[in-house]
């Protein structure tokens, strides 16, 4: 007869702990996913040592060789052996320090992650040093330690990353697509610091040879040439701690991927949702979907406000006011993507507050008489921002021959409601036009099916009048809702809403700001609100229970930045019901009266849903497109 079974479970391992080796190994997996991880943890250490010259050269794709070169204080012997111990750092000295970090690197770990799964060797000398030290380690082990001759700063070569790591190397891709990633972490750095000189070789072969930049468009424009660079505007705007800088991309220079999109908070390459989010919300009305602008954004804030170690790689951060980062950044882009002229480059810590006011460029000159058609720009504005657009193109086009010297509306008439008669047209006030559009003066050629073609001293305009005309009417009922002058449509009878608690508790909180959006909203006891009037722009269809839902949650979510949203897309959407149509043709005085006001918008790049209203086509392009270059 066999014995029974056994109950009893075997013998647990015992638990021991790891040798610093594999520690070491167990870290690099964090910190170092790729040469391109390498390279961004060596140039921040060289910023972090004052480097005014950073080289960086490639081979292999940087897995083979990867060597940083840099001029910045250096080490002496015993603090470069102690720098690749691991979490030994002189930047911290407190648990306290976390809350106020204000250099690029502070763990304390790269040096000791990276030398354990590389043949490592650094070369470092203090300024006025006898004599450098130069450092070998393979694995993790000190090889050799000895003098060196070295100019002051430090160089570091990394060689056959992850050799003793096979599980890791067999992840690496090609070395053509290691470099773009090395290419790519090359550019952030030298994008969040245009006042380093950077070199990148690869190969042998010289790619980048940056000098030192005294703005950021002079380091973008050495990145990725003129032509991006032309289509660029400053962003320059600051609310309490928090100042945003940079260089937004206007309409309709876009691309299909985010390449293009760089943020650095506090001088850090990095990101979070947060900004992801509020860039979105910038350009939702001005570029379709799945496009984006070329951004180049600098946020700085007190360090104690921007919490930098919540991810190993350092590549995300968390405020700690997102909202009011949220809404400041938004409001900085639509500030710079709008119309207002670009001004001169200041640094980080000169950006203007809401009440300085910029100073504008000198007037265009009047053009020269005779002009068959042309807009006469005026004296420049005294505002921070351009004056807003007076709109006089009425629902049909049709205008009459305006006076001599119309006296200029002080309000922008109301917008005709959908099948009420039109009042009579006003005729348009001679305003200066915006000065970063390209058609203040211009010549009408004729037209190409729906759309016009202009001849201006900077090439040629292929303009679409509905979208055109679309952003005018956008913009002129927008300015009305902005102002709380959205129309209501009474309800008969009245509808009890009931809603959760915190939804309940949130309208409550924002209901004059409900008013002024046209809805009719007053408590009605018991957890129940009483709807008795909404927006005139609605749909008959809406369900007010689902609507005041969804209104209540963004609300809770945005705070006010949703309540100044909320409307723009059924406005989008009734400016483009107004529109002219687009078989019809205009005469002349239309055309130009519609191109005189879509340049005192905003945005007169783009319609409301993001589609272009105009084609330009500068005069170098077509010089180079004849071979006259």
């Amino acid at each position: 007869m066999n014995d029974p079974p056994s109950s009893a479970s075997p013998a647990s391992p015992a638990i021991r702990l790891l040798p610093d080796a594999v520690i070491n190994q167990i870290a690099a997996g964090e910190v170092v996913e790729r040469p391109a991880s390498v390279l961004k943890e060596l140039v921040e250490n060289s910023l972090d040592a004052g480097a005014r010259h950073i080289d960086v050269e490639a081979d292999g794709g940087g897995a083979r060789m990867l060597r940083i070169r840099d001029d910045g204080c250096g080490m002496d012997r015993d603090n470069a052996l102690l720098s690749l111990e691991r979490h030994a750092t002189s930047k911290l000295r407190a648990l306290s320090d976390l809350d106020t970090i204000a250099t690029m690197g502070f763990r304390g770990e790269a040096l000791a992650a990276i030398s354990a799964v590389s043949q490592f060797t650094m070369v470092t000398q203090r300024a006025g040093a006898p004599a450098g030290t130069e450092i070998q380690v393979n694995g993790g082990s000190i090889a050799d330690v000895r003098d060196a001759g070295a100019p002051p700063g430090t160089e570091i070569t990394v060689r056959n990353l992850f050799y003793n790591v096979p599980a890791r190397r067999k992840f690496l891709r090609s070395a053509a697509t290691e470099f773009t990633h090395i290419r790519h972490a090359f550019t952030l750095e030298a994008l969040a610091h245009p006042d380093v000189e950077f070199t990148l070789t690869a190969d042998g072969e010289t790619l980048h040879r940056l000098p030192a930049a005294p703005t950021l468009l002079d380091r973008v424009r050495d990145l990725y040439g003129r032509e991006l660079a032309s289509h660029l505007r400053e962003v320059r705007h600051a609310s309490g701690a928090v100042a945003i800088g940079g260089l937004a991309g206007l309409p309709p220079f876009s691309r299909m991927d985010r390449e293009w999109q760089v943020v650095m908070i506090n001088g850090r390459p990095s990101g979070s949702p947060v900004i992801n989010y509020a860039i979105q919300t910038a350009y939702r009305e001005t570029l379709p979907g799945g496009r984006y602008a070329p951004l180049f954004l600098q946020i700085a804030l007190p360090a104690d406000q921007v919490d930098v170690n919540v991810h190993p790689a350092k590549k995300e951060v968390r405020f700690r006011h997102p909202t009011e980062v949220r809404d400041i950044i938004v409001e900085a882009l639509r500030l710079a993507i709008g119309g207002s002229p670009r001004e001169p480059a200041r640094p980080i810590g000169e950006w203007r507050r809401r009440d300085e006011k910029p100073a504008y460029p000198a007037p265009f000159p009047p053009p020269p008489p005779p002009s068959p058609v042309h807009v006469v720009p005026g004296p420049a504005p005294s505002a921070p921002l351009p004056p807003p657009p007076t709109f006089s193109i009425q629902t049909a086009l049709d205008l009459p021959t305006p006076p001599p010297s119309p006296a200029p509306s002080p309000v922008p008439p109301v917008p005709v409601p959908q099948g009420a008669a039109p009042s009579a047209p006003t005729p348009s006030p001679t305003q200066p036009a915006t000065p970063s559009t390209p058609w203040s003066t211009f010549h009408i050629l004729g037209r190409t099916g729906p759309y016009a073609v202009l001849s201006t001293p900077d090439g040629l305009v292929i303009l679409d009048p509905r979208s055109a005309h679309e952003r005018i009417l956008y913009e002129r009922m927008l300015a009305a809702a902005t102002a709380g002058a959205v129309p209501s449509q009474g309800l008969l009878p009245p509808v009890p809403i009931t809603l959760s608690p915190t939804q309940h508790n949130t309208l409550l909180r924002y209901l004059p700001t409900l008013r002024d959006m046209g809805f009719g909203l007053s408590e009605f006891g018991s957890g129940t609100l009483l709807l008795d009037a909404l927006p005139a722009d609605l749909p008959p269809s809406a369900p007010p229970a689902e609507l005041l839902s969804d209104l209540a949650d963004a609300l809770a979510q945005s705070g006010r930045t949703a309540a100044r949203d909320w409307a723009r897309p059924l406005i989008a959407e009734r400016a483009s019901r107004l529109a002219v149509a687009r078989e019809q043709t205009l005469t002349d005085l239309e055309l130009e009266t519609l191109v005189h006001d879509l340049s005192r918008t905003e945005m007169p790049y783009t319609s409301p849903r993001g589609k272009p209203t105009v084609i330009l086509t500068p005069l170098r392009e077509l010089h180079r497109k004849f071979g006259r270059e």
